[in-house]
């Protein structure tokens, strides 16, 4: 699976966010997957709400750890958040980029970019965060763009 890399500024993302199920196992993924869709349902129904403040046109998702859980962080991009927020720090990032509009499929995919970066022999994963572009699961449009944090090795 192709990757490109780019180098992000600084962002910082703003919206409502949720603690994710800890899968059984890798393979097992669903739910996860299900509660994802469901924020990304939630953003749908608000977007007009939430993209008065926003910077930019696209939709975003933060998948952090933080007190040892892993949280979801759904929203736009803004230059000060009045409510929950996760900085997306500057840096290089791995682009990956998938047609897909099934959240499970997707997560799936990022399983396999984790799997595509770790095999690298130029670069490793250089965060516990990921940055996801859901732009498309809110207009059914384009595609899932993810870009992961790393570090040349």
């Amino acid at each position: 699976m192709p990757f490109k890399v780019e180098t992000l500024p600084e962002q910082l993302i703003s919206g409502f966010q949720t603690t994710l199920p800890t899968p059984a196992s890798f393979n097992d993924i669903s739910e996860m997957s299900v509660v994802k869709a469901d924020y990304i349902s939630k953003l749908k129904d608000i977007q007009d709400q939430v993209t008065e403040d926003a910077m930019d046109d696209d939709f975003y998702a933060v998948n952090f750890n933080q007190d040892e859980k892993q949280h979801y962080l759904v929203g736009v991009r803004v230059m000060a958040a009045p409510t929950e927020s996760f900085t997306i720090p500057a840096g290089k990032y791995a682009k990956f980029e998938f047609k897909s509009l099934d959240r499970n499929e997707i997560d799936q995919m990022i399983g396999a970019a984790y799997g595509e970066l770790a095999q690298s022999i130029d670069y490793a994963v250089a965060g516990n965060y990921n940055l996801e572009v859901v732009t498309n699961l809110i207009s059914g449009k384009g595609k899932f763009k993810i870009y992961l944090p790393i570090v040349a090795k």
